[in-house]
């Protein structure tokens, strides 16, 4: 059933997203490093400079221009840099949520009777977690 694949994709985005932090709160941002290399970064709500706005934080994942350049423009790492802060840890968390409450409401449909009813809420939820966990749709 789709609640065993919900449930899966939302224990291991909970997995991989209390693995990828080190203190609550953290976010991840693009930014830059120090030779100008595109980076993801993780800050905390301590690594926020309140006079000025300055955010200082360790980096995740550092962005490399390979030799291709059709695939690998600086556009293409800026859009990949951006998509991977954007999917931070606490956005993951979130979308863990969204998962298991979409299972729960699998379950209270089915002993309603009414699984149709709910099919419209449960296909998306069930295509992401498909897509999460690299399974072929049925």
């Amino acid at each position: 059933m789709a609640r065993g694949l919900l449930r899966e994709a939302a224990a291991l985005l909970r997995r991989r997203a209390s693995e990828a932090v080190a203190a609550p709160g953290e976010r991840w941002i693009v930014d830059q490093d120090e030779t100008g290399a595109l980076v993801v970064a993780v800050f905390g709500p301590d690594d926020v400079d309140l006079v000025d706005g300055t955010v200082s934080g360790a980096i995740v994942a550092s962005y490399a221009y390979p030799d291709h350049p059709q695939r690998a423009t600086h556009a293409h790492a800026l859009a990949a840099a951006s998509h991977t802060a954007a999917l931070d840890p606490q956005t993951a968390v979130a979308l863990a949520v969204w998962l298991e409450t979409t299972a729960t409401l699998q379950d209270r449909a089915e002993e309603l009777g009414d699984a149709e009813g709910a099919a419209t809420l449960i296909e998306p939820a069930t295509c992401f977690a498909h897509s999460y966990l690299r399974t072929p749709e049925p």
